[in-house]
């Protein structure tokens, strides 16, 4: 392997580093339980900078391997960040960061305080998994780190205790399957190329199309990983695990985890199988039952965090409506593909836009739901009228984070919706046929329905009577939500042709299959 730079030792350093500090943190909290905060949040900090590096260096320089142990894949385990995976990064970290500044104070009326050790010990292997997962180039690896993710998250669900632990045994029941699933389809897959790394899987199969277990293996990783994404009908499992969480860890689950397992699915799906597979027709179908079963529920819920859960799962619904529509166009050239389509491609990129602006507007309402329920101690809507008056700076980055989910320009929620919207709209013209016009009446019905529960919200939080006078929740709380606000709004407003064009750049490299 040839000399690698600093910067290309940072995906491995950012999985390595991160799994020790969980361990760290155990260890220093036995001697000082208020250390545990500082060093998860230095060390997701630095995370972050060494992320940022790392996306600087895909876009100008270009995708990054890694061989573990100096092992050439591919017997070796090898660690590839290409424009896609380095985009996803320093999403999932962002994230990370603003959910652990929350968790300061949030924590303390959410979790007893014995527990508070475990929980950031628990939060690094979470974030650790999710970098792994994001960063692995070999398919075992992904279970591997995928597992670290599962395993984390059930725990952090349960730490409440009391009707947390069902949410948390239901995911832990519906998680489990999904991943094994996901392992059968890898074992089928290893079973024909005697091969596991993505690279040479993608070269492998090329001449195993026909093979009946590469069939099965297709069907298996689509099952396994739409359950880990809560895709209808695989979705019970979200509506009671998402808001039982605390509300950092709410935010983490509902603004990346799942995403985490979208990228996954795309990894896997537009790297090892060819398009007259046709799952994008697949995706269509899911994707669009997804957010419109979910929108129908969403409406109806009075636990505000219920609202968002289900909420998590008609955008799912809408990001795989636009990974749908890429593959569905792709499908339809005729072979060898020479070219991408420009609808694929903005479709695609509309679908990775929306990983974004959902996550930073979800993980803003999440946080924020948690600041009204420290001060108001309920999660109902019906006595939460006109709390975001009292609140203040919740209310108001609330509001802005909830409007950028309904898509109201020029929040950065507009641009990915409109993204997507705009290449379905192409394709009618291109590519055409029952699919993509009923594709486009769906979505838009979705995304003007989904509206209506949205600005109820923002009507009961500012507009409203009937709640308890209450105060502003403490800093780091209001920090994160504030910033998450800012995000949203300047995004949209000063940074959506930059943010495009990076979505562009994801959505090329893995549509033209990058390993």
């Amino acid at each position: 392997m040839a000399m690698i730079t600093i910067v290309e030792q940072f995906p491995v350093l950012i999985v390595t580093t991160g799994v020790f500090s969980g361990y760290t943190i155990l260890l220093a909290g036995l001697v000082n339980r208020k250390s545990c905060f500082y060093i998860f949040l230095s060390v997701v900090f630095a995370h972050l900078i060494m992320a940022l590096f790392i996306l600087h260096h895909v876009l100008t320089v270009g995708p990054i391997h890694y061989w573990l142990g100096g092992w050439r894949p591919p017997w070796g385990i090898e660690y590839v960040v290409f424009e896609l995976n380095a985009y996803i990064l320093v999403i999932l970290l962002i994230l990370s960061l603003m959910s652990g500044i929350h968790s300061k104070r949030s924590i303390e009326h959410e979790i007893e305080e014995r527990k508070h050790v475990t929980f950031y010990t628990l939060f690094q292997l979470l974030v650790a998994g999710l970098c792994g997962v994001v960063v692995t180039g070999d398919a075992f690896n992904m279970y591997v780190l995928y597992e670290i993710v599962a395993l984390t998250a059930y725990a952090l669900i349960a730490s409440p205790g009391g009707k947390a632990l069902r949410a948390s045994y239901n995911y832990l029941v519906m998680g489990s399957v999904g991943i094994c699933f996901y392992l059968l389809g890898v074992a089928f897959l290893y079973t024909v190329t005697g091969s596991l790394n993505m690279g040479d899987l993608s070269i492998l199969l090329s001449l195993l199309y026909g093979s009946k277990l590469v069939h099965a293996a297709f069907i298996l990783i689509l099952v396994g990983l739409g359950i880990k994404m809560a895709l209808f009908p695989f979705h019970t499992w979200l509506p009671d695990a998402h808001p039982a969480a605390p509300s950092p860890i709410s935010a983490m689950l509902s603004g990346i985890v799942i995403m985490v397992g979208f990228y996954a699915l795309i990894r896997v799906l537009f790297t090892f199988f060819p398009p007259y597979y046709n799952y994008g027709l697949i995706l269509l179908i899911l994707g669009l039952l997804s957010m419109t079963v979910a929108n129908l529920f969403a409406y109806f819920q009075n636990d505000l965090k219920r609202l968002l859960a289900w909420s998590t799962i008609v955008n799912m619904g809408i990001i795989v409506t636009g990974a749908g529509v890429a593959a569905y166009i792709i499908s339809t050239l005729p072979e060898p593909i020479t070219a991408i389509p420009e609808a694929a491609t903005l479709a695609m990129a509309g679908a990775l836009l929306h990983i974004l602006s959902h996550g930073m507007g979800k993980a803003l309402a999440f946080l924020g739901s948690g600041n009204i329920h420290g001060s108001l101690h309920t999660r109902e809507l019906s006595k939460m009228g006109g709390v975001g008056r009292d609140m203040t700076f919740t209310g108001y980055s609330m509001s802005v984070g909830l409007l950028s989910l309904l898509g109201l320009p020029p929040l950065i929620g507009f641009w990915s919706k409109f993204l997507i919207i705009m290449a379905v709209a192409m394709a009618i013209q291109s590519v055409g046929g029952v699919v993509i016009l009923a594709t486009f009446f769906i979505l838009l019905f979705n995304v003007i329905y989904a509206a209506t529960y949205y600005l109820k919200v923002v009507r009961v939080l500012m507009i409203e009577s009937g709640a308890a006078r209450t105060h502003e929740a403490p800093f780091p709380m209001v920090f994160s939500v504030v910033v998450f606000a800012l995000i949203c709004l300047i995004g949209g407003l000063f940074l959506p042709i930059p943010l495009i064009r990076l979505a562009g750049s994801a959505a090329l490299a893995i549509l033209g299959g990058a390993i």
